[in-house]
């Protein structure tokens, strides 16, 4: 992938919006949930991982239901996406109490279809 395009692609509202791509078309949301955009509403250890991932230039999205509330942090990886020749986003995935649940890199095909990649 060219350097200038993923560049373009690095800047926050990008990944914004190709986090929010792959937790719904990946099916990594809870069933009937909602998005918090507003950090203020979230709990105290969710908070602070976002500042943390604001800190070191990460993104976050937050997704909630009556029952459960996940936040995912994430970065485009240039070197991975220059090898795969798409955008490759490493994904951190937290439970409501701040506990890392899940972590790894996630790739989209020219479909638009997202999978784990195969580190």
């Amino acid at each position: 992938m060219e350097t200038l395009r993923l560049r373009t692609l690095q800047q926050p509202s990008h990944i914004e919006r190709l986090l929010e791509a792959l937790v719904s078309r990946a099916d990594l949301l809870p069933k009937d949930s909602y998005q918090i955009r507003d950090p203020s509403t979230l709990p105290p250890q969710l908070q602070t991982l976002v500042a943390q991932a604001a800190q070191e230039g990460r993104v976050w999205g937050c997704w909630a239901n009556s029952y459960e509330t996940c936040l995912f942090t994430c970065e485009m990886s240039l070197a991975r996406s220059r090898e795969r020749g798409v955008p490759v986003l490493l994904v951190n995935r937290y439970g409501e109490s701040g506990e890392l649940q899940d972590a790894g890199s996630w790739m989209s095909d020219p479909e638009g279809k997202w999978r784990r990649c195969a580190d």
